[in-house]
């Protein structure tokens, strides 16, 4: 009686304990992996049309991403995307547990340690859900062989499914044939395996190069191995321990058969195992810390959130957070730092990338028009904003970001059908069905695009004269528009940021053209210093320079003067004081 009392004692426990881990597994997710899950759902579009789905038949295993990203579209809330990226944890956990315990394996930890991979691999933004879900796939499919005991059934079963497997998941019906090998060798009993292990082999190997011969159009390598990321982008080996993973418990259990002449490989509870499991996890989870999750980029896609969501203020306070010089945030805090009026005050008060931290630079990869093309949108330069949209969604397939910037951009210049036509893509989603509701009216009467602010606004500084498009087209901007605020300030910046103090004293005049009711203070640094160059008074008619500035430069200067002529004494001595300055970047960084 007490043995049974004990037993289910330690049996509420266990489940409590894993109720806890899982716990834990939703919080990691929901607190600290948030952005993640944003922009995984900013990467892709599902979309509910016969077109869509018919693009996941083109070759074996892309039916997992189409299933992934139906998940990823509910990824726009941080807890419904916590949710679903622990319920899938839960599933592979709940199918190890089911499977080794058929196979006479019962460790709490051998069914948990995939679960710790899981997380490791979602941490990483460029990893995709479909991949844990082929995973899934693998798992369901080897505990319905498992449950067969008729050996004719599960062979023929196994033949048939390891083919429906293969044309759902690709590469992973190869994972799910060597699993079956091992079973057959390790757990069935059967005069002729060695027989019988031929099936799942043949049809592994064999039916890969049918359909690489008959059926889709692919390498002879994506034949057997997509979708596995070893050659894409993501190249990690966490995903690899994944797959070796499963195979490896069996042919432990096998050894472990054949050294104790035990049928079953069961660890009870007590303080030993208790202290031994709570390790191996603690261990995981410093390991998933430390290798695997990123903060760095975790904030920068809080920026890369906020941005999109037009919260300023909150750009600038994950730039805070973020150590070092990063072009990309940096790209972002000055766009945030302009949008907040800060920009010609404060923009040296965080680290700068050069004129690289204005815009980047052209390429044709996933990441420059995803990013980049945001800046052009402000800076009303509408035609380019339009460009990297396009090259974005390209180079990165449909995503609602460039899709609603094509809308947008398209109804600013007029292109009325041009907009329509995306506005039909967005109509077919979920979760920006409404937006595409609203903005079609304004295909339906194009008066209301000049009752929108932002768009009217937009309108006024359209450029009408062509230009060969270099840079940011400050220049060929404001000789259209020469109050276009946001140009002027990004070109003062530019001449700063690359120390062109001619350029930055010979536009400080305009400053009264955009009626400026006073110097901004990084221009009055800026200034103090082309005076003593130029040695002649550049301050606009009708300004005057504070005399905290003044003083503050006067500080500065007596400074570098106690350092002696030692530059990199004066560097380091300077930066405490004085490294937020216009002085000190244009002294000292280079």
């Amino acid at each position: 009686m007490s043995r049974f009392i004990t037993s289910k004692i330690t049996s509420h426990f266990k489940w409590i304990i894993i109720g806890v881990l899982f716990l834990v597994f939703y919080t990691y997710f929901f607190a600290f992996n948030k952005f993640h899950l944003f922009y995984l759902e900013q990467t892709q579009l599902f979309r509910f049309s016969g077109d869509y789905f018919r693009s996941f038949l083109s070759k074996p295993g892309d039916f997992i991403f189409y299933l992934g990203e139906f998940l990823s579209q509910f990824f726009v809330s941080p807890s419904m995307g916590a949710f679903i990226i622990t319920g899938l944890a839960v599933l592979v956990f709940f199918l190890s547990w089911l499977i080794f315990k058929r196979l006479g394996i019962s460790t709490l930890i051998s069914d948990f340690i995939p679960v710790l991979l899981i997380a490791a691999l979602q941490s990483n933004h460029l990893y995709k859900v479909g991949l844990t879900i082929g995973v899934i796939l693998v798992l369901s499919f080897i505990y319905v062989y498992v449950l067969l005991k008729n050996n004719t059934v599960r062979y023929i079963a196994g033949g048939i499914g390891l083919i429906v497997l293969y044309l759902l998941s690709g590469g992973f019906a190869l994972l799910a044939a060597i699993l079956i090998v091992l079973i057959e060798l390790v757990y069935f009993k059967s005069e002729v395996k060695w027989i019988n292990i031929s099936v799942p082999i043949i049809v592994s190997l064999g039916f890969p190069f049918l359909a690489w011969k008959f059926l889709y159009i692919e390498t002879f390598q994506e034949a057997w191995f997509y979708p596995f990321p070893f050659w894409g982008m993501l190249r990690t080996p966490l995903f690899g321990a994944l797959l070796v993973y499963f195979p490896l418990i069996i042919i432990a259990f096998s050894g472990y058969r054949q050294i104790r002449k035990k049928e079953e490989l069961v660890v009870r509870w007590n303080y030993m195992t208790v202290i031994a499991g709570t390790a191996i996890i603690i261990g995981g989870v410093a390991l998933i810390k430390i290798k695997a999750y990123d903060p760095k980029i975790e904030t920068f896609l809080g920026m890369d959130h906020y941005v999109q969501t037009e919260e300023w203020n909150k750009v600038i306070d994950q730039a805070r957070k973020y150590p070092g010089v990063n072009q990309l945030v940096a790209y972002y805090t000055n766009l945030a730092l302009y949008k907040t009026d800060q920009m010609a005050d404060r923009m040296f008060s965080f680290p700068q990338h050069g004129a690289g931290g204005l815009q980047l630079e052209w390429k044709r990869d996933e990441v420059t028009p995803f990013f980049g093309g945001e800046v052009f949108y402000h800076l009303n330069y509408i035609n380019e904003a339009y460009r990297w949209a396009f090259e974005s969604m390209v180079a990165k397939g449909m995503n609602p970001r460039s899709l609603k910037r094509l809308v947008l951009t398209s109804l600013i210049n007029g292109h009325y059908q041009i907009a329509s036509k995306y506005l039909n893509i967005l109509d077919q989603t979920m979760y920006y069905k409404d937006w595409a509701k609203e903005y079609k009216a304004y295909v339906s009467d194009t008066s209301r695009v000049n009752q929108n602010p932002e768009l009217a606004e937009k309108r006024k500084y359209l450029v009408k004269q062509d230009f060969i498009s270099y840079s940011l087209g400050l220049n060929e901007l404001l000789r259209e528009h020469p109050h276009n605020r946001m140009a002027f300030e990004y070109q003062m910046a530019a001449f700063l940021l690359n120390k062109d103090i001619k350029g930055f004293a010979d536009n400080i005049y305009r400053l009264k053209e955009l009626g400026y009711r006073q110097i901004p203070v990084n221009y009055e640094e800026a200034l103090l210093f082309c005076m003593t160059f130029f040695k002649k008074d550049l301050v606009p008619e009708g300004y005057s320079i504070r005399p905290e500035t003044i003083q503050r430069k006067n500080e500065y200067i007596a400074s570098i003067a106690r350092c002696g002529g030692n530059r990199d004494l004066a560097k380091r001595e300077l930066y405490k004081q004085f490294g937020k300055t216009c002085w000190y970047y244009l002294h000292f960084v280079d």
